[in-house]
């Protein structure tokens, strides 16, 4: 299974299919849409300091407004 990162990681923009890493769970930093990650797993970005292979998922959430009652 693979390790949920996200809190460990920066980042930048998306363009529908790629992400841009701003800097690496080991502090590696890039920029510029230097180091960009893809949503294909077999496709991983591997950080050229410390090897870890990493990609993203997005998430949505869709939210209804609920109005609280007056009493």
């Amino acid at each position: 299974m693979d390790k949920d990162v996200t809190k460990e990681v920066k980042f930048g923009n998306i363009d529908e299919e790629f992400l841009e890493l701003c800097q690496c769970v080991c502090g590696h930093e890039e920029g510029d849409w230097d180091d960009v990650l893809s949503i294909y797993r077999d496709s991983a970005y591997q950080c050229p300091q410390c090897g870890r292979k990493l990609y993203f998922q997005n998430k949505i959430t869709v939210y209804e407004v609920v109005e609280k009652e007056k009493k």
